[in-house]
């Protein structure tokens, strides 16, 4: 009995995390989705529940990344050690609860599992090239910026923690009827919601307000292939450009690779440069650059291999049209843009096809865009990775431009969940995030994570703009960083000193 108990619990779990992420998230899911995977702690032993946890974890992992089978050559093969790895941390978290529940107070568990939980996810952000950060608990409440003001001082990191401290609380309540850390944790939550709304009501000091736009061009993979068909792609950028250009923006922002191999074609340049000067705005512009590198050289032959590699790079053209430079993407996804670890290992083919060899640039870039205003680019996943985008901001920037291009994932719930990450980096720097997204839906976040803009669905060419605020202040988090994981592992460490011991 107690297994089929444990198997509808862990499906429970799985059915539930899977809803909060659909194209038109569940967020409120998110306040009891993990009462199952609690539950199944409290009644197990800690390796039990691990195994448990890692069945659940790994299930809805699945689930929520089932977008990834839409990248052609990707097979179940793939995808499962890539679930069973990340849902290492749910099962971790399980065990710990269980080990927990049998050994300490159960008073302290409430502050035990959010801490937990956040130290977890801060790690799972931190494995060098294995760092993965898609679908959070904070990212859930995209959609409600009242909540999501306590970001700008824990980062998104404390706001993960209240939504699992929330569920720790009910659980113990079904079962243990604690009236008094129910009462505490509700006041608690109560009075961030009441902060979020003052936060949101009040006008941001000094802050001008400045015109913005974005280009969506839907660039189909197709139209890639042939000369004709990249020609017919810059047509329609050309087109939406100067369309927008009419509402005179400061900046208009190009997707990820928008165009290919700016650097080396003269005439591109100048198509540019000449574009930036009808239209009277700053662009920031997506594009892949292809550079030569010496590979093998053969004494004997007196014969250099060369090999093509790349950069994903997004250049800067300043409304007059004679200023232009370029950031290079820095964070690369493993295995798609490059190979980790080849140095010591040779993956195998059919597990891991070879991907094309991208290059890593180095340093931030803020580009100037009128009077004091500078905005940092970032592309692809970097906008997952909070320190990352915080240290950009810090580079004298006070926008950020997000250049992507979720084309491979198709009509799938991918791209969304994806936008959810820049509405969490938009508050915990109130910044503004411009969403420049090749087949959508690009966005113009404001600088509290309300929506300004958004393009009218995905895969439909348009260009959309707005007017946002741009502050001249830092907040709590930008100036000091990921200080609350910090805390939480304190927690940690408290809670689990011997001050009580009882086994049940």
């Amino acid at each position: 009995m107690k297994r089929f108990e444990n198997i509808f619990l862990s499906l429970l779990f799985s059915f539930l995390w899977i809803l909060i992420f659909p194209v038109d998230n569940q967020a409120w899911m998110a306040w009891f989705a993990l009462i199952p995977l609690l539950l199944i702690a409290y009644r197990n032993r800690p390796l039990n529940a691990f195994g448990w946890g890692l069945l659940s974890g790994t299930i809805g992992l699945l689930g929520i990344f089932s977008w990834i089978f839409q990248v052609p050559g990707f097979r179940f093969y793939h995808a499962l050690p890539l679930a069973l790895f990340y849902g290492l941390f749910p099962a971790l978290w399980c065990a710990g609860i269980s080990w927990f529940n049998r050994h300490k107070d159960s008073g302290r568990l409430v502050l035990f599992a959010p801490a937990l939980w956040t130290v977890l996810g801060f790690t799972q952000n931190h494995l060098g090239f294995l760092s993965f950060s898609w679908a959070t608990l904070a990212r859930s409440q995209h959609a409600h910026p009242m909540f999501l003001q306590v970001a700008s001082i824990t980062g998104e990191y404390g706001v993960t923690f209240l939504i699992v401290l929330a569920n720790t609380t009910l659980s113990e309540f079904l079962l243990r009827r604690t009236w008094n850390s129910a009462i505490g944790v509700a006041i608690l939550i109560g009075l961030c919601f009441l902060w979020g709304e003052y936060r949101l009501t009040r006008p941001i000091p000094q802050a001008p307000m400045v015109r913005v736009a974005v280009v969506q061009p839907s660039i189909l993979l197709q139209e890639r292939k042939t000369p004709a068909s990249r020609a017919a792609a810059r047509n329609r950028l050309e087109t939406l450009t100067k369309q927008v250009a009419r509402s005179h923006p400061a900046l208009i922002v190009w997707p990820e690779t928008a165009i290919r191999d700016l650097k080396r074609h003269r005439e591109l340049t100048r198509w540019m440069k000449d574009l930036a000067k009808v239209t009277g705005s700053a662009l920031i512009v997506g594009a892949s650059e292809f550079v030569k590198f010496a590979q093998k050289m053969s004494i004997k032959n007196r014969r250099i291999r060369f090999k093509l590699r790349q950069y994903n790079a997004a250049w800067f053209f300043s409304p007059d049209g004679n200023t232009f430079s370029c950031y290079h993407k820095r964070l690369l996804v493993p295995f798609g843009e490059y190979l980790p670890l080849t140095s010591f290992l040779s993956w195998p083919k059919w597990l891991i096809p070879v991907p094309m060899q991208g290059l890593a640039g180095k340093t931030y870039r803020s580009f100037p865009i009128k009077d004091d205003l500078r905005a940092t680019p970032i592309i692809c996943w970097e906008n997952l990775f909070p320190e990352f985008v915080r240290k950009a901001v810090k580079n004298r920037a006070n926008m950020v431009a997000h250049l992507v291009n979720d084309n491979w994932f198709g009509k799938t719930a991918a791209p969304f969940q994806h936008n959810m990450a820049s509405v969490l980096r938009a508050v915990e720097n109130c910044v503004p995030v411009i969403v420049a997204s090749n087949t959508g839906p690009s966005e113009i976040i404001g600088p509290k994570g309300r929506i300004l803009a958004e393009a009218p669905g995905c895969f439909t060419p348009c260009a959309i703009s707005a007017d946002v605020p741009v502050p001249k202040t830092r907040t709590f988090f930008t100036r000091y960083g990921d200080f609350f994981p910090l805390f939480c592992l304190l927690l940690l460490l408290i809670g689990m000193l011997p001050f009580t011991n009882k086994r049940r």
